[in-house]
């Protein structure tokens, strides 16, 4: 189901790549590595509950388990003249000590992030930095939107800001 979601929102703002985090493989890289191809899989249109469809959408998927974060790239074929899938997975891993490269290929690569109590380094705790870390690594290559969300410019008002 979560192919659908990223093929959606990818549809809705024109992105080209995605990052998230899945909670059942519970930090097993085989496992995640499962749900990428799942979610990369054909969509049939015709099914009542439609699974996979975002094998077009490059995408860096992230589980956290009690011993270790495993982290899966996937770069489409056309999109693998704009971004290499080991570099970017090396990037994201290099962020954290312990991280390391599991298997490389220009399509999925596959890498884990050991949790290491004595460096306060657990799954959960370093996910989302992980996350952001992808996302801009995309940014400076100029295939994921900036950031200028800028909530200044934007006023909303209530039934009670107009009193009559």
């Amino acid at each position: 189901k979560r192919g659908v979601e990223i093929e959606g929102a990818a549809d809705m703002g024109g992105l080209q790549f995605f990052c998230t985090s899945v909670e059942f493989p519970d930090g097993d890289v085989e496992l995640l590595l499962e749900s990428v191809k799942a979610m990369n899989a054909k969509s049939d249109p015709s099914e009542e509950e439609r699974k996979g469809g975002s094998g077009h959408i490059g995408k860096m998927v992230f589980s956290a388990g009690a011993e270790q974060l495993a982290v899966v790239a996937y770069v489409p074929a056309e999109k693998q003249g704009e971004l290499v899938c080991e570099e970017w997975l090396k990037k994201v891993l290099s962020v954290q000590p312990g991280g390391k490269v599991l298997s490389a290929s220009a399509d999925l690569s596959t890498g884990s992030i050991p949790t290491d109590a004595d460096k306060g380094i657990f799954p959960l705790k370093i996910r989302e930095g992980l996350i952001i870390e992808a996302n801009n690594f995309l940014r400076a290559k100029g295939l994921f939107p900036e950031d200028n969300d800028d909530d200044d410019d934007e006023m909303v008002f209530g039934d009670d800001d107009f009193p009559s």
